[in-house]
């Protein structure tokens, strides 16, 4: 009886750090606010407000622990009367959170001028509604156009570094012109243009073929 009894502790102690692994931090990232870029068109600044958001979740769920809120959802509960149509604060981060079951909710901005940027990004907790953390490419060797995706992965390290949650495996920055035609598919897709949408994400492949996200949303508006 005492050996079973010790068998059954053992597998308990085996089993507790096992859910523990299993437990992934929910994250819910809203659009990024364009803070008056200008050298690029207007609405390739504002499709960039979506694309930076997703590619920055998608940094996120590549994480061993960490998982990203349904987009659809998200996009939903930034729409809610209960949710300022502008400047998003930390209380109306901490509403979406509760909306989409986040654990933490993002919030971004970037601005552009003429190929200079800058991409923010600050971290809340949906449960207590407090900012727990502001990152930004702050390394001026990825303040370029040109590597705009090097700066959203950055943010994304930087952020799950602040939480204590495992850093993905390391890939390839995407270019910058297949960050935009994502991007530019993204909106097409939002406004109901299947057909623009098709061709801005098969842009996006051409130039990157093995871009994930890109690949998923051409076969979702095929």
């Amino acid at each position: 009886m005492r050996s079973f009894a010790l068998a059954l502790a053992a597998c308990s102690l085996a089993v507790a750090p096992l859910a523990a692994q299993q437990e992934r931090a929910t994250f819910a990232v809203l659009p990024f606010q364009n803070e008056q870029s200008f050298g690029l068109e207007p609405e390739t600044y504002r499709a960039l407000e979506a694309g930076l958001a997703q590619l920055l979740a998608s940094e996120l769920a590549r994480s061993p622990g960490g998982q990203v809120a349904d987009r659809g959802r998200t996009s939903e509960a930034v729409g809610k009367p209960t949710v300022p149509p502008t400047r998003l604060d930390a209380a109306s981060a901490q509403r979406i959170g509760g909306l989409v079951g986040a654990r933490y909710v993002v919030l971004g901005n970037f601005v552009d001028a003429y190929g200079k940027t800058r991409v923010n990004a600050r971290v809340v907790d949906a449960s207590s509604g407090q900012f727990l953390k502001a990152v930004s490419n702050d390394d001026p060797r990825l303040q370029t156009r040109d590597k705009l995706h090097a700066a959203v992965q950055t943010l994304a390290g930087k952020i799950l570094a602040e939480l204590g949650l495992p850093a993905p495996a390391a890939s390839p920055p995407l270019p910058t012109s297949a960050v935009i035609a994502f991007s530019r598919g993204l909106a097409a897709e939002e406004a109901g243009d299947r057909a623009a949408a098709a061709k801005e994400f098969q842009a996006a492949l051409d130039a990157a073929p093995n871009f994930a996200d890109a690949k998923e949303a051409a076969s979702r508006v095929r």
